[in-house]
């Protein structure tokens, strides 16, 4: 993947609007990258996509902690009783998982075309 690397370290991001403008980056980096031409240079293309795939799930992780937390946290500012903590987080991660899922899936059938 000479050429088409890709700091992985820019998924962290500082604060908001640069973290979700990094992301954004990150997949229209994926984007441009095409399939080497030879056999090596795929296999280390594979590699390098599985460590990525690593990183953002460990990133991901992180995240969804973090989100748990500042609702439990809202939550608990509004008023919410110790049992009730954490209601709808699960949910709320639920639909933007789905919501990515299908993004990528239009993407992908959109991009075969191209292969």
């Amino acid at each position: 993947m000479e050429g088409n690397r890709l700091p992985v370290a820019v998924l962290a991001g500082r604060g908001n609007a640069v973290a979700g403008a990094a992301v954004a980056d990150v997949a229209r980096t994926l984007g441009a990258v095409r399939p080497a031409p030879e056999s090596a240079g795929l296999i280390e293309q594979l590699r390098e996509l599985e460590d990525l795939k690593s990183a953002a799930a460990a990133l991901q992780a992180r995240i969804a902690v973090a989100f748990d937390a500042a609702q439990r946290r809202d939550q608990r500012a509004a008023g919410i009783p110790a049992a009730g903590l954490g209601a709808g987080v699960a949910a709320q991660m639920g639909v933007s998982d789905c919501l990515c899922r299908r993004a990528v899936a239009g993407r992908v059938i959109g991009e075969s075309l191209w292969l």
